[in-house]
């Protein structure tokens, strides 16, 4: 046995009994640090590591502000050359001061260190400026620094019953440069990483084997979770972003890079001065276990200043408009939302295109497997294609053109026939005449589901919002004759157990209630209330959009509003209105888009004609694509 051997084995055996050893035991102290549960953990090494002698380290391991049985979320921390792991967690007391350091309040946060023992300086990785880094950590092994950071998030995760699927790295300087060269090759552990100025990108380099480099044969890395950089072209040690985003680009690996003239610097807001893009992107919301789009040769991405243009005062970034949704990945079939950030959703200085072009390739697909050489067929918006799987495994479509509207990226093996979901999708009626549940097929498109409720308006506004949304989402609806009661709340408690879930809910009611006594005084707010909880109980996560009821007019005379009928309808919308308000349900607003176009109303009082249908269509329309790219960016773009 090796000398290395016999002194961790006599070590962690006890013969040096006041030795820590590997897993850490309980906490060598805890504390409550800005109001969240601060714990410091000291522990031994592992012979698998490969230290050449036993060294002792410690870890700190901060709790979500409000306790959290299971399942949250890690947030882990590499501090750069400037820190230890106590230092950098003290940072976190001074918002500005090293803000990547700080993890938000529903997380689990793991601080780790690489300062103590010498020969786990610049976390394994190396950079110009130190030969002797260069010639010790050079090449694809990894190091036992490595190996012990890796370890030391699989203990928390065990520990602290992490979610393994939303676990995130990040760093600052050093720490950025380890968080390039340890996360991108453990995409098995990570699902995002974010680097706050990297100080050198040789680390990721040898590690994955970029460019002149080749991976060696038989040597399988994992897809690698999507990396999030910003660095300053004036920073010297960002020298080498330009070769980076090259074997990015050339690997097919997802890249967001931001960059400007704001030098080494660590405070979020003073960098958001220079680029206000380095945190318009949901990291923290990408999952292990799903899929996701990479995209390359993007048409919107800015010049880099790298290597040549150092002195540009110019801010820019590569890929960081691009969103998307991941919503079907079985064995049959695999189905994305593409879209672009848009200027209502994203405020920047930016100029946010209308339209980008690129390629995009597939990467951690679940249950979706195709061989190297296989065909596939693919179908985006209203362009389709063939392709085939190249030698690496990779699904990559050429030249798609992706806009701020959602559009659905459909593959399928290119064995296969035709696929239902790649048709416009066909309707069911399941219950009654004109009073009906109307029910989109095929169910099982891996889309979006809409549901329409409302009365005889929305009879003539439905086809419209079917077509609108065709491609993006299957959209059912319920036309019915219902008002405020305890009996349409028992209906619609059946439907949505019947024929849910959905994702997003537009309703309407309120023009049959109007008469006299059909809603007893002073039950209008709770039934409605109760109405939505309903709504809410039965779909927790759907988004749900209230529209209020459209203007009554003058039978025979529609430029003037109805004098019985219509203060009734005010009188209502503004009550569904507050309750709306009271749980956070936004408002199309129906009667003020037709009260002042009351040359469309149809004469009969309480219908509408065709341009008026198509405005209310277009409106619906409108809000539930809100809806849906809001919970697109969860996950997300």
């Amino acid at each position: 046995m090796r000398l290395r051997s016999v002194l961790i084995l006599l070590w962690a055996s006890g013969m040096a009994v006041s030795q820590p050893v590997w897993p850490p035991g309980e906490p060598s102290s805890s504390k409550i640090f800005n109001d969240r549960k601060t714990e410091t953990f000291r522990h031994g090494v592992r012979e698998e590591w490969g230290y050449e002698t036993p060294q002792v380290d410690s870890l700190v391991v901060i709790h979500p502000r409000n306790p959290v049985a299971k399942n949250a979320p890690l947030y882990v921390v590499l501090h750069s050359a400037g820190h230890d792991v106590f230092s950098c967690v003290d940072c976190t007391k001074t918002v500005g001061n090293h803000d990547i350091y700080r993890s938000p309040d529903d997380h689990y946060a793991l601080y780790l260190d690489c300062r103590k023992n010498r020969r786990d300086w610049w976390w394994g990785g190396m950079h110009p400026r130190d030969k002797g880094l260069k010639d010790r950590n050079s090449g694809g092994n990894t190091m036992p620094v490595e190996k012990r950071v890796i370890d030391s998030v699989r203990w928390a995760i065990k520990r602290f019953k992490i979610d393994p699927e939303r676990v995130y790295l990040s760093g600052n300087s050093m720490g950025g440069s380890g968080t390039l060269g340890i996360g991108m090759r453990h995409g098995d552990v990570f699902a995002a990483i974010k680097a706050n100025v990297p100080a050198g990108v040789e680390h990721v380099a040898e590690r994955l084997f970029f460019p002149p480099r080749e991976i060696p044969a038989g040597r399988v890395l994992p897809d690698p979770p999507i990396c999030l950089n910003y660095s300053a072209q004036n920073d010297g040690w960002s020298a080498g972003h330009g070769g980076f985003f090259e074997a990015m680009e050339k690997r097919r690996y997802a890249l967001m890079l931001y960059w400007g003239p704001f030098g080494h610097a660590n405070n979020s807001e003073r960098i958001k001065t220079v680029n206000d893009l380095i945190d318009s992107f949901d990291w923290l919301s990408v999952r292990k276990d799903e899929a996701y789009p990479v995209f390359t040769k993007a048409s919107s991405n800015n010049t880099l200043p790298w290597p040549d243009n150092l002195k540009s005062t110019e801010a820019g970034q590569v890929n960081g408009y691009f969103r998307w949704k991941t919503r079907q990945d079985t064995a049959e079939a695999l189905e994305i939302s593409l879209f672009l950030a848009t200027p209502e959703r994203l405020k920047t200085r930016f100029a946010i295109p209308e339209e980008v072009v690129a390629d995009v390739s597939l990467r951690r697909l679940q249950s979706f497997r195709l061989s190297p050489g296989e065909e596939f067929r693919w179908e985006f918006g209203k362009v389709r294609g063939d392709g085939r799987v190249d030698e690496g495994g990779l699904i990559t479509i050429p030249r798609l053109r992706v806009t701020g509207r959602p559009a659905m990226l459909r593959i399928r093996s290119g064995k296969e026939s035709g696929a239902a979901s790649q048709q416009p999708a066909t309707r069911r009626v399941v219950e009654g005449k004109g009073w009906r549940v109307d029910r989109a097929q095929p169910e099982k498109t891996g889309r979006p589901r809409v549901l329409l409720i409302g009365d005889s308006i929305l009879s003539g506004y439905r086809k419209a919002v079917i077509k609108s949304l065709e491609g993006v989402a299957d959209v059912d609806t319920w036309v019915n004759p219902h008002w405020q009661s305890e009996n349409t709340n028992a209906l619609l408690a059946d439907l949505l157990e019947k024929n849910g879930p959905y994702d997003v809910v537009h309703f309407n009611m309120g023009l049959h209630g109007w008469s006299e006594g059909r809603i007893k005084k002073g039950t209008f707010r709770p039934l409605t209330k109760a109405y939505v909880e309903v709504l809410k109980g039965k779909l927790p996560s759907a988004r749900l959009i209230w529209a209020n009821s459209t203007p009554v007019t003058r039978k025979g005379d529609t430029s003037r509003l109805d004098p019985e009928v219509n203060p009734v309808i005010v009188r209502h919308n503004m009550m569904a209105d507050e309750v709306m308000r009271e749980a956070g349900v936004p408002v199309s607003d129906f009667y003020a888009l037709l009260a002042g176009r009351r040359n469309l109303a149809k004469g009969d009082r309480f219908h509408w004609t065709g341009p008026a249908y198509s405005l209310l269509g277009k409106t619906a329309s409108s809000s539930i694509l809100f809806a849906l790219k809001l919970e697109d960016e969860r996950p997300s773009s």
